[in-house]
């Protein structure tokens, strides 16, 4: 008989403006949601909480811009006397909802405020003589995070246009047209390549009929997947001269349609990373899928892995968003998945 000690647990350990509030909820805990957001997206928690007493109509009424510290841990999880932890940030309120009868609130907080000035405030400006790594560091200094920059490339620039943009928007834009991905999460603003995480080691193989796999989703689009390669040709005004590039990646099949993208390059290598940055948006989004897990604190955004059992999809994945969940069903996962391209 399995004592009560020693049973599966997992719980929501939080901090809210500083006061540990975690014995204080754990009665009223209705569901509580994270989510490890995809690149462009933003991370956000949510927490839904009865309130028969009304503490949170009265003394405990949440404010937006109020900070909570969240962490979810597991006792007992994968085996008896072991205590894991996944810390998920800090995090400021946005939105605060009330309904009934019965009382409940539900309070959502996000990674980045909407207070903040990259965010929400739009202005225009020029960028002269400068790279996307400086321009990013501008960026998270105004927003007071710390840049992690990850990428292999840093693009330089002789000019660049913000037109009534957000400097969030606007670098969103900027990366996503370099085939770079970016996150704000724990306090980071985090620009990196995918295919670089990409090469990185599974964490795990996910087993059909092996783990504990509660529903799955697959599919393939193979006018995402039709490109065997990518030529990249562009003619300046001044016609000095065409500059032009094709990239084949490893393992292609000799015959099939080639992408052409016509934009400004200055010389044949920049010509050919372009091509492969822009044969990757193509191709990237052939093979997706969903999982549905028992909760597993080792699941974030950006690690790889390995899916078997289900035959033609099996593969390595990487992992583009995490929603780590305690509710009524206990502790789940869920994934969005994608198929890595192998460069």
């Amino acid at each position: 008989m399995e004592l009560p000690q020693n049973a599966r647990r997992a719980m929501l350990v939080l901090q809210y403006n500083g006061k540990d509030v975690t014995q204080d909820i754990a009665d009223s805990l209705t569901d509580f949601q994270y989510s490890d957001a995809a690149s462009g997206q933003l991370d956000d928690i949510s927490i839904s909480l009865e309130d028969a007493a009304r503490n949170w109509q009265g003394p405990w009424a949440p404010a937006e811009g109020d900070s909570i510290k969240a962490t979810i841990r597991t006792m007992n999880w994968d085996g008896p006397g072991e205590i894991k932890k996944l810390p998920l940030g800090t995090f400021e309120v946005d939105s605060i909802e009330f309904s009934g009868p019965p009382d409940t609130v539900a309070i959502k907080a996000v990674s980045l405020p909407i207070t903040s000035e990259i965010r929400m405030q739009r202005s225009s400006r020029s960028w002269e003589k400068t790279n996307l790594k400086t321009i990013a560091a501008q960026i998270a200094k105004r927003a007071k995070l710390e840049l992690v920059y990850e990428a292999q490339d840093n693009p330089s620039y002789d000019h660049l246009e913000q037109t009534r943009q957000s400097d969030l928007g606007f670098l969103l834009e900027t990366v996503t047209r370099e085939g770079i991905a970016i996150k704000v999460s724990g306090g980071n603003l985090v620009l990196f390549d995918e295919s670089v995480f990409e090469k990185k080691a599974p964490i795990a193989t996910i087993t059909r009929g092996k783990d504990n796999v509660t529903g799955f989703g697959f599919s393939v689009n193979t006018a995402y997947s039709a490109y065997r390669a990518c030529t990249v040709i562009y003619t300046p005004p001044n016609d000095k001269g065409t500059v032009q590039a094709m990239f084949v990646p490893e393992g292609a099949p000799k015959t099939g349609p080639v992408l052409k993208i016509t934009e400004q390059v200055d010389d044949e290598a920049a010509a050919l990373r372009l091509a492969r940055k822009r044969l990757r948006e193509s191709n990237k989004e052939g093979g997706r899928g969903t999982l549905s897990l028992m909760g597993d604190i080792r699941m974030a955004a950006g690690l790889t892995i390995n899916v078997k059992g289900w035959k033609r999809f099996d593969g390595k994945y990487i992992i583009e968003s995490a929603r780590h969940v305690i509710g009524s069903s206990g502790y789940t996962t869920e994934l969005e998945i994608r198929k890595v391209l192998g460069w």
